[in-house]
Parts: structure tokens; sequence; C-alpha cells
């Protein structure tokens, strides 16, 4: 593996707090070195356990009088209170502190934002960003004529935050900077960090660690904003002094590997690194894609559907006081695709099994690629007696002739973003077989020995056109014959009938379908 690594002291440098050039907290609560917003900065979410996982989103036109609605950010732990303050240019704009607020004509010309604080007892509050809303400067709309342009102010991109470094840093020190925050969506971010003003070859991350030879120098962070139809804008943060630093290094001794499965839904874990002097410690940051994951900074990572397609590594920073720390970066880990899903509660198929009644599969519960708390997406396929009904591919199915006698059950797909789907087929329903009604007629009641007695069959079926099958006539419990049905009808002729009285009856056996049934009882009188 290729060991990197950049010489400095303390692991700091929190996730710096999307706001107008805020200044972050070190490790050490080092002080603000000038004015920021009231909540401490999201910088904090490196060393706290509670951090966002979708940002809140405003939607509205911004017109003056017309409503913006907010929708809250996520989190990853259950019972955070959000608090919210509406920002007109970066300040708060008075009792605006609710989920919607209306901009006003002293707004008109602003970018108006919403900043929503977390909290959750025993973690420290944590601040989290909307989308920047421009207001029109026009409150009134007056443009006359030519219908359908735009305010130009609505369609200049600016920088509402993003450029905060902390008020400190040393050789060694980790510093992340928050995601910029945009004047529009959908732009393109990139990032430069200078050296006295002169760029720093390969230094385009959203983070830097400083080295030996940034001490006793200047360092800024240029961002460059580029989204379709317009000019790229770029910004650059106001200069950070590096100190000189006279400490002997912590050296690494061995790598940092990082171990586990791989697949989204499992934890990764590490081995390593070793470090000269062996008793310094570790601090940790894990990164997608070379950016800062929030909130990630032990020596685990549970993966997460947000992970597939992008690259895993880890940053772990040796420290001993007294020494200079060193930052090493492990190998990139490409996550895997996560094993099937699987239910916690068995889906169901319930309803009655008879033919035209209507069957209805319950999903059941799922787990397992539950990142974003979302319901999976489910798929239905019916089967009779275990083979795929085509076209059957609803939650709901309405029993067939073709299903009477048979067994019916469904298969459920369960499918999550980055997961295999996992299934389950449900217990069967039966299926009743069809009623059948049969009838049978002498021609005559009554014949002489040596004729013939004629029995008249007819077999009715619902849902069957033309039944069929086998049909016995028995004289008493004596089969005299065994016919078939042809179209649901038959005449049969019964010779060598002796003289005296028969009691006939037609007995139907039924099919895999169709259940059987039973003529009246028939007397036919044969005299010498």
């Amino acid at each position: 593996m290729k060991l990197r690594r950049a010489i400095g002291s303390t692991l700091t440098s929190a996730l710096v707090a999307a706001t107008f050039a805020v200044p972050a907290l070190g490790f050490a609560g080092a002080a603000e070195a000038r004015p920021g917003p009231a909540h401490p900065p999201a910088a904090r979410g490196l060393l706290d356990p509670l951090a966002q996982v979708t940002a809140p989103v405003i939607a509205g036109t911004g017109a003056v009088g017309s409503p913006l609605d907010l929708t809250m950010p996520t989190w990853n732990l259950p019972g955070v209170t959000n608090a919210v303050q509406w920002l007109s240019d970066g300040a708060p704009i008075p009792g605006a502190t609710g989920g919607s607020y209306v901009p006003v004509v002293s707004d008109a010309g602003s970018v108006v934002m919403a900043r929503v604080t977390g909290t959750l007892f025993g973690q420290l509050p944590v601040d989290t960003f909307s989308n920047a809303i421009p207001v029109p400067a026009d409150p009134g709309g007056g443009g006359g004529g030519g219908g359908g342009g735009t305010d130009p102010g609505t369609d200049v991109l600016t920088l509402v935050s993003g450029l905060g470094l902390p008020a400190t840093a040393e050789v060694g020190q980790l510093i992340v900077l928050a995601e910029p925050v945009w004047s529009l969506p959908g732009v393109t971010t990139t990032y430069q960090w200078l050296r006295d003003g002169a760029p720093i070859p390969g230094a385009d991350d959203p983070f830097y660690v400083p080295t030996l030879d940034d001490a006793g120098h200047q360092l800024q962070v240029q961002l460059t904003g580029a989204v379709a139809g317009l000019p790229m804008v770029t910004e650059t943060s106001q200069a950070l002094g590096i100190p000189l630093t006279s400490n002997p290094a912590v050296t690494p001794a061995g790598d940092v590997t990082v171990t586990g499965p791989k697949k989204i839904g499992t934890r990764l874990a590490l081995q390593g690194p070793t470090w000269n002097p062996a008793d310094a410690t570790n601090k940790y940051q894990w990164l997608r894609d070379d950016a800062p994951i929030a909130g990630a900074t032990l020596a685990t990572y549970d993966l997460t559907a947000l992970d597939l397609g992008h690259a895993i590594t880890v940053k772990v920073t040796g420290h001993k006081d007294g020494f200079t720390d060193a930052t090493i970066t492990s190998a990139t880990v490409t996550p895997l695709v996560g094993d099937p899903i699987t239910y916690v509660t068995k889906p169901t198929a319930s309803g009655a099994g008879r033919v035209g009644r209507l069957l209805t599969a319950a999903p059941g519960n799922w787990t397992g690629g539950t990142d974003g708390g979302a319901e999976p997406a489910y798929a239905f396929q019916w089967q009779r007696n275990g083979v795929a009904i085509p076209g059957a591919v609803g939650q709901q199915y309405q029993v067939a002739p073709a299903d009477a006698g048979r067994d019916l059950s469904v298969l459920v797909t369960a499918t999550r973003p980055a997961y295999k789907p996992g299934s389950f087929t449900t217990a069967n329903i039966h299926v009743a077989k069809l009623a059948s009604t049969l009838s049978a007629s002498l021609a005559k009641s009554t014949i002489r020995k040596g004729s013939a007695a004629l029995v008249k069959l007819a077999l009715k079926v619902p849902g069957q056109a033309l039944p069929g099958g086998a049909v016995k006539i028995m004289d008493g419990s004596k089969v005299l014959k065994t016919v078939r049905l042809t179209a649901g009808k038959a005449s049969v002729r019964l010779t060598k009938l002796k003289p005296g009285l028969h009691k006939l009856r037609a007995v139907y056996a039924g099919t895999t379908a169709v259940a059987g049934s039973r003529s009246r009882v028939l007397k036919l009188t044969v005299k010498k």
C-alpha cells in the first residue's frame, strides 16, 4: 500500500459550519478570530456523533409576498429537536423562526436561507444550512411588455458560505471545509489551496493538512463555482498563518489497513497504523471521494447506500504531546453492493380462496439497507401451484376459473438502493373447486324385459361452458356403466336389465378443478 503522510500536530479543524466566513474551532476549543453566528460552528461534527443525513431544503419562488416553505433536515440519530432561524444575507431575520417565511419588501435584492440547529440531549448542537433563495430586487415586478423575462438578479452566481477557515492551525492539523452554499442550485465546485498566494500542486480537495513546507507561510483556499450559462465565480478565503515548529515528529512505522466485508450495510474497521513513538494516539477522519464524511471520526465506519460507486478512504493522524503529528491515508475501498435485504415480518397473502374473489398481498417489513429510512420498493408475482401466472404482478389478484382446485401464492421482492433484492414466497391459499350440478332423466320410466333404457345426462359448471369428466350410472351400489361427457352432455343406453324396480343414479367423479356431484334417483320399472 502506498504510504502517504503529512507531518504536523493535533488533528484539528472540525467540519466548518456552512455559514458566511465562519471560523472553525480546533480540538482545544480555540477562540474565534472574528464574529460568527450565535451557534457553535458545525466543525464540532467531527467530534460529535450527531450528524446531518440530508440538508434542509427551501421551496418557493423567493418573490416578495410569496411564502417559502422549509423541509427539515434528517439526522443520523432519533429524537433530534430542530430550531429554525431564517437569514437575510446571512443576518438573522427577527422573529423568523418557523417552518415557513414570507419575504417582505426589505428583503428585496437579498439572499434568504435558513439555519437549522439540531439538538439532542447529551450532544452538542449541530448547525446545518438550507439552499439559498434570491429575492428579486424589484418586488413590484413592474417590468412591462415583452413577458417571460426573469429578473437578472436571480441569475447571478454568488458564494453564500463555505470559505471559513479555523482561527489557528499548525503543521499537521487537518483543515476541513464545509460544503459550500451557492446562490443557485446545480453548481460544480473546485478547490485550490494557496501558499503565500501561489497554488500548492495537488492541493485541490475540500481539506488540507499543512506540511513543514507551509510553516512560516500564509495559507488560503480558492473556491470556484461553475453552473451552465453563467460565468465562473472564484472566491478566496482570508489568510491563515502557519507557525514554525521545532518539535520532533511522530513518524509512521506501519500502514493503516481497512478491513471488513466492504459491502454496503457492513462495517469497516482498521488495522494499524503504528507510530514512532509507539504510544502516539490516533484521530480519524473517513472520506468519500476525498470529501470528509460528517461525523465519521471513529476507528470504524458503517457503509451506507450513499457510498456505493464512490471511493472510501480514512485519514489517521498520530498525536503525542511535544511531537509534531503525522497523518497517513489508507488505500481506497470501493464498496460492493450489499447483501439481499431480509424480512422482519413475513409477507402474507389474504382473501377467500374462491373463484371471483380478490386476494391481497401484504409485503411485510424488511430490514437491511435502512440508511435513508425509506420503505423498500416492492414487486409482486402471483403463482399457481408454484408457477408464475403471466401478467399477475399487482398487489391484488382476482381468483380465476383456471385457479380452481389449485394453490395460489405470491412471490414478494423487496428492493433498496445499493443492496441486492430480497424475496419471499407467501404461504399457499387453496382455491376451492368449482361446484357442479348433474341432472339425469329417463326417456321412459317403464320398459319391457329385453328393451334398453335410455338415460340422458347434463352437467353444469359455473364458469365452464363445456364441462367434461366421467359419470357412473349406478343401480344402488352396483355400477351399470361408465361414460365420459362430451360438452357437458351424454346419452346412455342400459341393456340386460332384470325385471323389477331399479333405482338409478348418475354420479359425477369431478376433476382437479371441478367438484363431483350426483343426480337425483331415477325409478325404472322393467316388466317381464
